[in-house]
């Protein structure tokens, strides 16, 4: 190959790699919202689904200003919380999307902001409601369980039926035949939904089992010793089948207290 061949020739691969690195590399815009942020990477969901975007120091996250959105405010990255609506400028390399330019309104980072402070209050709330049940069950193990029932919901629903009642009823009757006899209502949900609604439905759901207990089957204050609900926390039926209908439910146990028990066994055992 003469020599003003292989010039040629070089001149030819290299114009073919010019053409060929866009390819390995290309811009793409999309918006989409934010649903997670962890280290150097977000996850961003758009139209085309979830994406994930790799942060570098030369990203520019900047808040768009005005109708024109000429005028703009720049923010450190650790403004990309969840669920902050975001327009991303990036470079696709390879499997990789880096991120160039990030921008979002800023009404949209106080929405974004506000709903995060809620879902830490509601957080705050659930492990309260937690802690709350925990010290309301310690109390269990002072009992024996002798009986009890349960009773189901529709979805995000916490109406009793005529034959809820009438296990309530039953259940109550049970109670109220049995010295010493004092009873536990438990609510429940299904997983469908937030942790902080369900937590929300299943004392509801609770609430109403003991009140129709309270003022339709008479059941004295003083003979429940602990009302509420523990969200989704204690399903009874497979979460993956589709089919949660067993864990919208309340369960009202019937128990009675170990240490009566054994003063009237002691009784009986002593009796001639």
């Amino acid at each position: 190959m003469t020599r003003t061949m292989k010039t040629f020739a070089g001149a030819v691969a290299i114009g073919a790699l010019l053409m060929a690195s866009p390819a390995l590399a290309q811009n793409t815009t999309f918006s989409g919202n934010i649903i997670s942020h962890n280290g150097d990477q977000i996850v961003v969901r758009s139209g085309a689904g979830d994406r994930t975007v790799t942060l570098n120091p030369e990203t520019k996250v900047e808040a768009v200003m005005g109708l024109t959105g000429i005028r703009r405010e720049s923010h450190p990255t650790s403004d990309l919380i969840k669920g902050l609506a975001v327009n991303i400028e990036a470079v696709q390399n390879g499997d990789q999307l880096n991120a160039l330019d990030i921008t979002f309104k800023p009404q949209d980072l106080k929405t974004a902001l506000a709903v995060q402070t809620g879902v830490a209050e509601a957080g705050q709330q659930i492990r309260q409601a937690q802690a709350e049940n925990e010290r309301r069950l310690s109390l269990v193990g002072q009992f024996d369980q002798i009986g009890k029932t349960s009773v189901y919901f529709a979805t995000g629903s916490a109406a009793l039926d005529a034959a809820d009642k009438q296990s309530l009823q039953s259940i109550a009757a049970q109670a109220a035949q049995t010295p010493g006899a004092v009873l536990r209502v438990v609510g429940h949900t299904d997983s469908v939904g937030s942790a902080a609604t369900n937590q929300r439905l299943s004392d509801q759901r609770a609430s109403a089992v003991t009140a129709y207990l309270l003022r339709s089957a008479k059941v004295p204050p003083e003979k429940i010793i602990t009302a509420g609900g523990l969200g989704e926390t204690v399903p009874v039926d497979d979460e993956d089948t589709g089919n949660q209908a067993q864990n919208r439910r309340v369960t009202v146990f019937v128990l009675i207290s170990k240490a009566a028990q054994g003063a009237a066994t002691n009784a009986a055992a002593g009796a001639p």
